[in-house]
């Protein structure tokens, strides 16, 4: 039996390696200024609202970051959860959950973020 292709799930499989290498690069940042860097070695909230409010890179980065975290993580269960070949119906209503899953995650992530920024 042949299987019908589609051009569906390759914006998935594209943005799953995109964000791959974003979180890459913002893994390697992070551990060198949290952890490596000089005077890294007290983190704070005093530390942490300093470097947010010294530069709009920061805000910028820990903005893209979480956004590119959730859906790194949510597309990947998507993906897992595809390969058990679930009826129209579960997949829908899987998809709905993650993508609540996902808004509410960065809407967290950005709630516990901007606060920060005007500390």
């Amino acid at each position: 039996m042949q299987e019908k292709r589609t051009t569906r799930g390759v914006y998935g499989w594209l943005l799953q390696r995109i964000t791959g290498l974003f979180l890459a690069f913002f893994l390697i940042v992070h551990l060198n200024v949290m952890h490596f860097s000089q005077g890294s070695l007290e983190i704070d909230f005093a530390t942490v609202t300093q470097r947010l409010q010294s530069s709009p890179f920061w805000g910028i980065f820990y903005l893209l970051f979480v956004p590119a975290v959730v859906f790194h993580g949510l597309n990947g269960i998507w993906g897992i959860y595809l390969d058990y070949q679930p009826g129209p119906r579960a997949k829908k209503s899987v998809l709905v959950i993650l993508w609540l899953i996902g808004i509410g995650l960065t809407l967290y992530g950005a709630w516990g973020l901007v606060p920060l920024f005007y500390a």
